[in-house]
């Protein structure tokens, strides 16, 4: 009888473990819904980070684009005072890379289309856009003859001479470009950059 009874409660013991294990494994065959949210949370901070990173990446690349295009603003500038003083020139055109370019008072004049057009030579030609478009047709775009722009940190007196160069896709009211000052009266031109908008 303790035979039968030992037994008959192994076997109980016995049909237990199997029902329980049986449950176990069902609630192992998926998630949860508290471990489904806590994944989601968890890609929704590792995207939001990724996407930070790659925002700044992008702002430091055009902020670089534009500190390019002053430094090649600013060799161009010098490359056309070198040559006018070898040629000794002040005022009027001289030959660059077979174009007319416009000088005044010694320095390249700060007129897009009769000088910076075709002095600055970044691979591509730049055509003219107007001032308050975004620049579309190329990588980068340029009007000159200004009087002063959005941001500027220099005083133009409002005195044209003004040359303004900003990225694809940019306006030049997002404070992103690049700039040439010549003030036409013999004094050394200026060039800089905004970068606070990129």
């Amino acid at each position: 009888m303790i035979i039968a009874a030992t037994h008959a409660q192994l076997k109980r013991d016995h049909n237990l473990l199997l029902s329980n294990k049986t449950t176990s494994e069902s609630l192992q065959n998926g998630f949860t819904l508290i471990e489904l949210v806590i994944v989601i949370v968890i890609l929704a901070v590792l995207a939001s980070t990724a996407f930070a990173k790659f925002n700044n990446l992008a702002t430091e690349a055009r902020i670089a684009t534009v500190h390019a295009m002053q430094g090649a603003m600013s060799s161009t500038a010098s490359l056309v005072q070198m040559k006018l003083n070898i040629e000794n020139v002040k005022d009027g055109f001289i030959t660059l890379n077979g174009n007319p370019i416009a000088v005044n008072d010694g320095y390249i004049t700060g007129h897009w289309n009769n000088a910076w057009r075709y002095a600055l030579d970044v691979g591509q030609e730049i055509t003219f856009t107007k001032i308050a478009d975004e620049c579309t047709v190329n990588e980068i775009c340029g009007v000159g003859n200004q009087r002063t722009a959005d941001g500027i940190p220099i005083s133009t007196n409002g005195s044209k001479g003004l040359v303004l160069i900003w990225l694809k896709g940019m306006k030049l009211e997002d404070l992103c470009y690049a700039f040439y000052y010549n003030p036409n009266n013999g004094d050394a031109p200026t060039t800089g950059s905004v970068t606070t908008g990129c």
